[in-house]
C-alpha cells in the first residue's frame, strides 16, 4: 500500500497504476471515411443509431442500412470513452478534496504487497546484478506536467537521471501463474493490459527505453515457480497513443474544474 503522503502527493495526476482507464479502445481500426460524412455532426447528437427510413425522412437523402451503419461506426469511433471521461473528472475533484483513508481498501493483493514488495525486488537486484534505489518505504512519486508514476524502484545513473526502474508483483496463486506464462511486450499487452499500460506509463514519465516486471510467490511448491522477471522495452506507437489519450483527458479535468469556480469564488 502507498504512503498516505504519496497517496496526497500524486492527487491530481494522472498515474500509472490508473491509466488503463484512458484507452478502452485504442486499438480499434479507425473505419473509412463514410459517403454521408456531411451528417457526422448530426449524428453525434444520437444516442443511438437511427433507422434507415428515420434519416431519409428527416435528412432528405437517399441512404442505404450500409451507409448508416459506416456513418454510426464513424462517429463513434470519434467518441471520447466514457471511462476517460469519469477518470479525468476523478483526477479534477482530487485537486478539490482531501485524500480520504475510508475510500482506500486493502485487498489480499496489496497486503501482499506490502510484505512481499522487497523481497521481491531484492530477488530481482541479484538476478539481473543491479541495485534499486527509492524502494519501498523509501518509494517516491515522480511525475510531470500532470502524469504520474510511483516505481517500486529505480536504478540511476551517475548524474541522478533514472536508467530504469522496476514494477514487481505479489499476487495470488492465480494471478500469479498467469503473470509466470508472459514472456514479453506482446504477452503482457495481451494479458495483463493493465500493468502494460502502468509500465509504459512509467517510460513516459521518466524518459526510459526500459522497464523490468517482476513476479514473486514465495509459496510456490517448486522454487521455479517463486520468482520471474522480464525485460519489457519502451513502445513508442503505444506511448504516442497514451499520450494523446492523457491530453484529451486534461482538457476534461481543466473543463471539469472550470464548472466550480463560480462556487469556490474564482474568476
Amino acid at each position: 500500500m502507498l504512503s498516505e503522503d504519496i497517496l496526497i502527493e500524486r492527487a491530481g495526476n494522472f498515474t500509472a497504476s490508473e491509466n488503463h482507464k484512458l484507452m478502452a479502445g485504442w486499438d480499434k481500426p479507425k473505419p473509412k471515411e463514410p459517403t454521408l460524412i456531411c451528417l457526422a455532426d448530426e449524428f453525434k447528437k444520437m444516442e443511438s443509431k437511427p433507422l434507415v427510413g428515420a434519416v431519409k425522412s428527416q435528412f432528405e437523402v437517399d441512404v442505404t442500412g450500409a451507409d448508416v451503419n459506416e456513418l454510426w461506426q464513424w462517429v463513434r469511433w470519434h467518441d471520447t470513452p466514457q471511462g476517460l471521461i469519469t477518470y479525468a473528472q476523478e483526477k479534477a475533484l482530487e485537486t478539490l478534496f482531501d485524500f480520504d483513508p475510508s475510500l482506500y481498501f486493502e485487498t489480499a493483493h496489496t497486503r501482499n504487497g506490502n510484505e512481499r514488495e522487497i523481497d521481491a525486488v531484492i530477488r530481482l537486484e541479484k538476478a539481473i546484478n543491479l541495485k534499486f534505489d527509492n524502494t519501498g518505504k523509501k518509494q517516491i512519486h515522480i511525475h510531470n506536467n500532470e502524469v504520474g508514476c510511483t516505481p517500486d524502484g529505480v536504478v540511476l545513473n551517475s548524474d541522478f537521471s533514472i536508467k530504469t526502474g522496476c514494477e514487481v508483483k505479489c499476487k495470488s496463486p492465480l494471478v500469479h501463474a498467469k503473470n509466470l506464462l508472459i514472456n514479453n511486450n506482446d504477452d503482457l499487452k495481451n494479458e495483463a493490459f493493465e500493468h502494460y499500460v502502468q509500465i509504459q506509463t512509467q517510460m513516459l514519465v521518466t524518459d526510459t527505453d526500459h522497464w523490468y516486471f517482476a513476479n514473486y510467490n514465495p509459496y510456490a511448491k517448486e522454487k521455479s515457480l517463486q520468482f520471474k522477471h522480464i525485460i519489457v522495452e519502451r513502445d513508442n506507437e503505444f506511448i504516442d497513443i497514451l499520450a494523446k489519450r492523457i491530453e484529451t483527458a486534461k482538457k476534461i479535468k481543466a473543463e471539469f474544474l472550470e464548472r466550480f469556480n463560480d462556487i469556490r469564488g474564482v474568476k
